[in-house]
């Protein structure tokens, strides 16, 4: 194959996301490279506190940052001293003075060196039967957060060129493209020479072809087209059978390469491959997507419709576009809101609110609403409703348990609509453990070995020891605990008592400062408020960042929406918003909330998409608190990318200059957050120039009435015109349009 025509094709599989850019093998797969050794209790233990210590080191250096961040950029030595008697490490200290930039530039160092910390390298064990001796040691190993491997057979080493392959792209309404895929596969592994091919949506493959993942006819066509893409890489020979079961001819074996076709988790396909549906071997993660404007069939399960029910697909796309007025009969029922008051529009704005996938708080929100329906139609306050749903339908007349019941109905209900539409069709969407072995099984046949098995932690083992004893490599990915109820108690009691002293030493409880500081107002926000929304996915899942700013363009409230998240974590979420929004009115310092909960950790976490500052993060709260630092606290030390704007466009190439200061003319018309406190200098602030304008205007008119002489009420004898005045007291007479004098007629 000549290189130009390998370059186009391997060009064009990029561009349709069929086939990832080369990378190194061990970024795809943090195991590569690691030798196996067996599973020992001290391994085990070994391996629980590197997890433990990475997180122990991560929470350190926060800490750190913290304490030099509150002494403030030029301290005084006196505030040192104090900050050295609460246990600030003096070596550290002394290290802050010496840099330039001082006390903030070693704050800001120690929370990049927080973000960077790396995660202890997985722990990779010679798969066989896991001891039941050592299976608490393993499971509080995964409780730390390790990652465990269990394989058959070593890995390739981590610099191993590599490319990943999404075989569901080469499924398109037209068929399976075989000469496609064949082309890509055989263009990389002619670039990549001794390379390795990581295929991956296998499952989502084998839904666009309108078969069900764990039939035996979906199982065939899942290992025949790894069996191709091995073929068309290496130079094996691709079997009847296999060819057989994708309608294809077989082919002989031709000149060997040495590339090497794999199937195991990649460790961020999402980086690789955002379009990909479904990861190694494992089925579709979801049959539903949700888009800007509503929901709608994944690719696979539309092509997949498409090919096996064409004439079922349009009315299935409807119940799923109108999918927000079902599950409001469902979680409510709308004839009992209707009698409650709700009127056909506020039905029509929570139903479609219900169908983009806001949960039910938000839905039924004072921003879904609007004020006309609150107030006119239900006789609420608006106000008073703002972030609160469950306060509207508690105020119409439903009961905490009606709203907990309408919750727990509308959790994956779009999702279960979609899945209920797909298997009236004829599809089987519900897979098994057992479904996954066996589908990951044929597939290691056709290939000949080299197949891993992403198991969840949480599942338990069972799965892992029935992937070893099929002769397959596991993978298991560690999920960091929480802390239990006790420790969680006595925190809550430590931070009590930590108050309580904190108060007594600053202020006495006698003095009138005492009593003034504990009587806070709340400033509420402007009916008619500035704001902006902030679309972006972390680790995969969508959040929603909604703001609004009090009239000097200060933060004064957040909401966050999520798709597809359980009630249970989108009504934490949501409190949260509601807790974090009340405390910014009661004048908490936005700052104090940064402090607290940026760089925490826990799922989902990993890449940002849709945030042109921030590209990863370690948790939602990681993701929120950071994007409102530097949009309203300017705080570029917590962005990953620096970018400028300007009046013609954005990225550092593009300024010429820099963006005029945020001013008090700004802020009444334009978004502090929005604009990240600058104001871009295709903006100009007319107001003073207005007032400038309108003051010299007044002046002129007020000089022409002055100038202006008292006209006659007599008519010019010479042009008629009334514009005759007196000239002196004798009285003559002159025209101020003619310019014919005269003297005043008797």
């Amino acid at each position: 194959m000549p290189d130009q025509s390998r370059d186009e094709i391997l060009i064009a599989a990029e561009s349709d996301g069929l086939i990832s850019p080369e990378a190194a093998f061990g970024t795809l797969c943090r195991a590569a490279g690691l030798t196996p050794a067996d599973m020992t209790p001290k391994a085990l233990d070994g391996l629980a506190a590197s997890a433990s210590a990475a997180n122990l080191q991560s929470v350190s250096q926060l800490a750190l940052a913290e304490m030099l961040e509150r002494l403030g950029p030029a301290p005084r030595n006196a505030d040192l001293a104090e900050a050295l008697a609460s246990g600030l490490p003096q070596d550290l200290l002394e290290e802050a003075l010496r840099l330039p930039g001082g006390i903030l530039r070693t704050a800001g160092a120690l929370r990049a060196a927080a973000v960077d910390t790396p995660a202890p390298p997985p722990a990779v064990f010679t798969a066989h039967p896991v001891d039941f001796a050592l299976e608490a040691s393993l499971l509080a190993a995964l409780k730390e957060g390790a990652e465990i491997v269990f394989l058959q057979d070593a890995l390739p080493p981590a610099a191993t060129p590599a490319r990943l392959v999404d075989v569901s792209q080469a499924v398109s309404p037209d068929g399976f493209e075989d000469g496609f895929l064949i082309s890509a596969a055989e263009a990389a592994a002619a670039d990549m020479k001794d390379g390795i091919i990581v295929l991956t949506g296998l499952g989502a493959a084998v839904m666009a072809l309108g078969l069900d993942y764990a039939s035996d006819a979906g199982i065939a066509a899942g290992a025949a087209m790894a069996a191709l893409v091995r073929s068309a890489a290496t130079g094996a020979a691709f079997s009847a059978s296999h060819a057989k079961a994708l309608g294809l001819q077989a082919r002989k074996s031709g000149s060997k390469r040495p590339c090497c076709v794999m199937i195991l988790p990649v460790s961020d396909p999402m980086a690789a491959l955002p379009d990909c549906e479904s990861d190694a071997a494992a089925p579709v993660r979801a049959v539903l997507t949700y888009g800007d404007d509503a929901p709608s069939l994944t690719r696979a399960a539309r092509i997949g419709l498409a090919a096996r029910a064409p004439e079922a697909l349009p009315g299935v796309l409807d119940r799923i576009s109108n999918s927000g007025t079902q599950d409001l009969e469902t979680a409510l029922g709308i004839a009992r809101l209707r009698d409650r008051g709700f009127t056909e529009a506020a039905l029509d704005r929570v139903g479609r609110a219900l169908g983009e996938g806001l949960p039910l708080n938000a839905a039924f929100s004072r921003w879904v609403l609007g004020d006309e329906i609150i107030s006119h139609d239900l006789k609420l306050t608006p106000e008073n409703f703002d972030a609160d749903g469950r306060g509207v339908l508690s105020a119409m007349g439903f009961s905490r348990a009606d709203i907990a019941k309408a919750e727990a109905a509308l959790d994956g209900a779009g999702e279960a609509i979609a899945a209920r539409a797909l298997q009236e069709c004829g599809f089987v969407i519900d897979v098994s453990p057992a479904d996954e072995i066996r589908f990951a099984v044929a597939c290691n046949k056709a290939l000949g070995g080299g197949v891993v098995v992403s198991v969840s932690a949480r599942a338990g083992l069972d799965m892992a020891e029935a992937v070893i004893a099929d002769g397959l490599s596991a993978h298991l990915a560690g999920h960091r605990a929480p802390a239990g109820e006790d420790v969680r108690d006595r925190m809550e009691h430590i931070l009590s008592l930590a108050e309580e002293l904190a108060d007594e030493a600053d202020l006495p409880q006698s003095s009138p400062e005492f009593h003034e500081a504990r009587s806070a107002t709340r400033t509420r926000l402007p009916d008619r408020r500035k704001g902006y929304i902030q679309k972006a996915t972390v680790g995969g899942h969508k959040v929603y960042l909604h703001t609004g700013e009090f009239d000097d363009g200060h933060l004064g409230e957040i909401f966050l929406d999520m798709h597809k998240e359980g009630a249970a974590f989108r009504s934490l979420m949501n409190n949260f918003a509601i807790a974090t929004s009340i405390g910014l009115q009661y004048g908490v310092p936005l700052e104090e909330f940064v402090d607290a909960f940026v760089f925490t950790r826990f799922e989902p976490a990993g890449q940002v998409t849709g945030n042109d500052r921030i590209t990863r993060a370690t948790s939602i709260l990681d993701y929120i608190f950071r994007e409102l630092a530097v949009s309203y606290l300017g705080r570029d030390d917590l962005a990953e990318v620096d970018v400028t704007h300007d009046g013609l466009g954005r990225g550092a190439g593009d300024a010429t200059r820099e963006p005029a200061a945020f001013t008090e003319e700004a802020a009444q018309i334009i978004s502090r957050g929005f604009s990240r406190g600058h104001l871009p200098d295709n903006i100009v602030i007319l107001d003073k120039r207005r007032a400038e304008k309108q003051a010299e205007s007044d002046l002129d008119a007020d000089a022409e009435e002055l100038e202006s002489p008292a006209y006659l009420e007599q008519g010019c004898e010479s042009c008629s015109s009334f514009t005759v005045f007196a000239i002196g007291e004798d009285g003559d007479t002159s025209c101020d349009t003619c310019g014919e004098e005269g003297r005043v007629s008797k």
